[in-house]
């Protein structure tokens, strides 16, 4: 996968595959956003549906 950051899409999820490792940013073109609620009203309802989890990640433990 071509980790070369995508300075338009910031990304502090660090377990995320996608993540440019010591970047704060992600490497996709496009990310998907969406939502887990049917009227969402506060940011906590809103989803990266473009997340994948890393492979070095485990048991909610990452090691990028």
């Amino acid at each position: 996968m071509n980790k070369k950051p995508n300075h338009c899409i910031k990304c502090t999820v660090t377990s995320c595959a996608n993540h440019a490792d010591k970047e704060n940013y992600c490497v996709l073109d496009t990310v998907k956003i969406g939502t887990h609620e049917c009227n969402p009203t506060v940011s906590q309802c809103v989803d990266c549906e473009s997340f994948v989890l890393g492979k070095n990640c485990s048991d909610n433990s990452c090691n990028l």
